[in-house]
């Protein structure tokens, strides 16, 4: 199993929870290979490249994500497709009597627990031979951490969620290690000193078969330099898992969609949406953001959850510019409130203008924005870009290729 028996009860029960559910659905994931995919930074798209590439390849394959952009249902994917709403309905119900069926010592099973299970009973359902299964928070009593994983992949690994993995890099990539396999193989991003000397002791400790993999030299069609080191490691896990020639590489990564990473929406002025919520992903979104300007004025529209460092996001974006609004996405309990964000991003010299609400916000980014030829950004997390695309009347991604 894929937690250490030498647990407390309650962090044992962190995942035996979903063991449990999942063994009173028949344990479905018996019937899968599974790929565990965690990591700070680019984990969401090295699972989405996986499995297109195994797709593309002629693998059946369920993807499961975190968080949805639009629909709950996002997070289950078939084959590149959302589970239905009726599938995803009749799915819930059968998941009601499993957990009905809990023995009252396992408590009260968390959203993310449930829909853990919900997703890999759903593959099995659907015929899939791989299950793509990335990793919530942390890995080791992550929810996803209660399968076995054919392959381990690791992402790369930055600061966040530092009061619950720990504040220094070396402990996140210790929580994040607990994925690992003995005598299976083991993927690592290229990482800083402090996490790669904690991931190859855990290598060691556990028995896997660490390798890391580096970043490829070559563009690739999702945009971002950081997007190379995220394909490299799809395309090797890819390989692992199933018999991927290059045709079904180079397929994989051109036919993917992946919404709200750097997705560009072709308007006037263009409107970049990308969900950087934690200062590594703000550092490859303004370096990424700054080609792509091209020396136009950069309108910045930014929500930032209150249980980030929204310093570091703010850090490399706000120097890049022309005119910056604080907003917060609506109806979300964690949100930053768009007025200590003003203040945030005051304290680090620039004035930002607080709108009445996200749509307010976009619409006087995107009216300045025409007028002086520049483009408009919207980041600082997924729920904001999410509620952003709703608001540009984008449909939800159905399919992802």
């Amino acid at each position: 199993m894929g937690w250490n028996p030498r647990a407390s009860p309650d962090e044992q029960w962190k995942l035996g929870r979903t063991r449990a559910l999942l063994d009173l659905a028949g344990a479905p994931d018996r019937s899968l290979k599974i790929a565990l995919v965690a990591g700070t930074k680019g984990k969401g798209s090295t699972s989405a490249m996986l499995a297109s590439i195994v797709g593309a390849a002629g693998v059946r394959c369920g993807l499961y994500t975190k968080p949805h952009l639009q629909s709950y249902r996002e997070r289950i994917r078939v084959a590149g497709a959302a589970i239905s709403p009726e599938a995803f309905a009749a799915a819930v119900r059968r998941m009601q009597g499993y957990v009905a069926k809990l023995p009252a010592q396992a408590g009260e099973p968390t959203t993310f627990e449930v829909t853990t299970a919900l997703a890999l009973d759903e593959f099995a359902r659907q015929q899939c031979e791989l299950a793509v299964v990335e990793v919530g928070l942390g890995g080791r009593l992550d929810a996803t951490n209660a399968t076995e994983a054919c392959v381990s992949v690791i992402t790369s690994i930055s600061y966040d969620h530092t009061a619950i993995l720990g504040r220094t890099l070396g402990a996140i990539a210790r929580e994040k290690a607990g994925i690992m396999r003995p005598g299976r193989p083991a993927l690592l991003a290229e990482q800083r000193p402090t996490a790669m000397r904690a991931l190859r002791a855990a290598c060691r400790e556990i028995g896997a078969n660490c390798e890391v993999v580096a970043s490829l030299e070559h563009d690739v069609p999702l945009a971002g330099e950081h997007q190379r080191q995220n394909a490299a490691l799809a395309i090797a896990a890819a390989r692992l898992l199933a018999s991927v020639g290059d045709e079904a590489v180079g397929q994989g990564l051109r036919r993917l969609r992946w919404p709200g990473r750097f997705e560009v929406v072709e308007r006037d002025p263009p409107i970049v949406l990308d969900g950087a919520h934690n200062g590594a992903s703000a550092e490859a979104l303004a370096a990424t953001l700054k080609r792509f300007a091209g020396g136009r004025p950069i309108h910045l529209v930014v929500g930032i959850n209150r249980d980030k460092d929204a310093r570091a996001v703010l850090r490399p974006l706000l120097p890049l510019a022309s005119a910056v609004w604080a907003t917060e996405a609506a109806d979300n309990p964690r949100a930053l409130s768009a007025a200590n964000l003003a203040k945030l991003c005051g304290a680090l010299g620039v004035t930002a203008q607080v709108p009445t609400d996200l749509t307010e916000g976009l619409q006087t980014a995107t009216e300045v924005g025409r007028t002086g030829g520049g483009i408009v950004c919207v980041t600082g997390s997924l729920m904001l870009v999410g509620q952003a695309r709703a608001t540009l009347g984008l449909p939800i991604a159905e399919t992802l290729w």
